[in-house]
């Protein structure tokens, strides 16, 4: 089975069901998380006391402000979190300390208000917490108007049914750049072990000794440099139907210095809910061979009307499944033939309604550009055209698409170029544009969950 890449015990010697861990989320569950692995991590390594809880746990409560909303499914049984936030009014502009959970929407601390000319109390707080807080206000009641035995006490435990609490909510996002930094890397680093690059291209991320992970000024955000990837970007949410969606892509690159000495590069491109997106420097003198674009794409929302029937396959094409899926025929063991397909299906259907192509997903929403400017005759996608096909098509004639180029490199002066110089010289010279981009990006992930959070 290998090592734990960690502490570098045979993962083996964990046969029983309490140390056991031979599968490892490199996204981790608790932000949606599909892509498993085996034999990388042990569980001690893994667990609360090492990665787990410094990395794995503060790295998902970044996000709990997307998952609560979602109603992503979780990794660890807990209850749901309450997130904290402002509330605006419209009425009048007051700003008001609120807290969402479970998608209701109450004051952050419990309050009341009299109404003498209703006989009414308002007590704004959540059903539980105005349970003991109504007591407090009955004292306050009979302290304040004679006539209090002629009031009615009315709990508001959501502040969406009452129209004057009408407003503009909005959640902060709380991002620890050493939290954040090191998930990332952690993430590029098993996505890595799992696509067979050798543990020494990346020994120098790894504290053995602490147990942890090395991310010092490791990951690189991502900026559209050419027009052809901006274009794509910013209209992502209307083009790319998996736009909700966590996507890694591990590649190398060639670059040639100033003193015309040439280095190798290896790097993972991540990009979760489709906003956040960043290059993790896995190794900038890599010696391995040459790594077209592997990737892995999977949705945060499950896609519907995509199961698979197995059929009538033969024994060979039900062999591909199950390496495929990652089974073995000790998982069959005392099923019938009907019994092993409908298991094959469900595990199938299950994985596929999250996972899917990136490239593909990449050529689908090229030709909807494509498309689109037929139609409309937008005459600016027109002339980005001939960039299109010189960014993705290797040979336009024979239809070959490929990403070799996405989010890696740039065509200028017919010269294909890496776009990593080109984002570290734009970042030192005009840091604006990338907050202004992760600004916008962050706005679109906002509108996207407004529409399709959990009721």
């Amino acid at each position: 089975m290998g090592k734990c890449y960690i502490c570098d015990t045979p993962l083996e010697t964990y046969i029983d069901s309490t140390t056991a861990n031979h599968e490892e989320h490199v996204i981790p569950q608790a932000i949606g998380g599909q892509l498993k692995v085996s034999g990388i991590l042990c569980k001690e390594c893994g667990g609360e006391k090492y990665l787990g809880g410094s990395i794995d746990k503060p790295f998902s409560d970044i996000f709990l402000l997307i998952t609560e909303r979602l109603n992503i499914n979780k990794d660890r049984k807990t209850k749901s979190v309450g997130l904290t936030g402002k509330l605006t009014l419209l009425k009048n502009d007051d700003c008001i300390d609120v807290s969402l959970k479970d998608n209701v929407l109450t004051h952050r601390k419990p309050e009341y208000k009299i109404d003498k000319k209703e006989k009414v109390v308002y007590i704004y707080a959540n059903k539980v917490v105005a349970k003991n807080f109504r007591k407090k206000v009955e004292n306050d009641l009979c302290k304040r108007v004679t006539d209090y035995h002629n009031y009615t006490i009315k709990i508001v435990s959501d502040l969406t049914t009452v129209d004057e609490f009408i407003g503009v909510f909005e959640l902060p996002f709380n991002l620890n750049n050493k939290t954040f930094e090191s998930g990332l890397v952690k993430i590029a680093i098993e996505f890595a072990l799992s696509k067979g690059i050798d543990i020494s291209v990346i020994n120098h991320l790894i504290d053995k000794n602490q147990r942890t992970i090395i991310s010092n000024n490791t990951i690189i955000p991502y900026y559209p440099i050419s027009k052809v990837e901006e274009t794509i970007e910013y209209l992502r949410t209307s083009i790319d139907n998996s736009f909700m969606s966590h996507s890694l892509v591990l590649f190398s690159q060639r670059q040639i210095n100033d003193d015309g000495f040439e280095t190798k590069q290896l790097y993972c491109f991540i990009e979760l809910f489709g906003t956040f997106q960043y290059f993790v420097v896995l190794n900038d003198n890599y010696q391995g061979a040459n790594i077209e674009p592997i990737s892995f794409s999977q949705r945060i929302i499950k896609e519907s009307n995509s199961e698979f029937k197995i059929g009538m396959i033969s024994p060979k094409d039900i062999s591909i499944y199950i390496n495929e899926l990652g089974l073995s025929y000790t998982d069959f063991d005392g099923k019938t033939d009907n019994e092993i397909k409908k298991y094959i299906e469900n595990i199938y259907n299950k994985k596929n309604k999250y996972i899917y192509d990136y490239e593909k997903n990449i050529k689908d929403i090229i030709e909807r550009i494509f498309l689109d400017s037929i139609l409309n005759s937008d005459e600016n996608i027109i002339k980005l055209v001939p960039n299109i096909l010189s960014h993705f098509y290797s040979d336009v004639d024979k239809d070959e698409f490929h990403v070799t180029f996405f989010r890696s490199r740039i065509i200028k002066d017919n010269k294909v170029f890496s776009i990593i110089p080109e984002i570290n010289e734009l970042y030192r010279t005009d840091v604006n544009k990338f907050k202004r981009y992760t600004y916008f990006k962050f706005k679109e992930l906002e509108q996207f969950v407004e529409k399709n959070q959990s009721t």
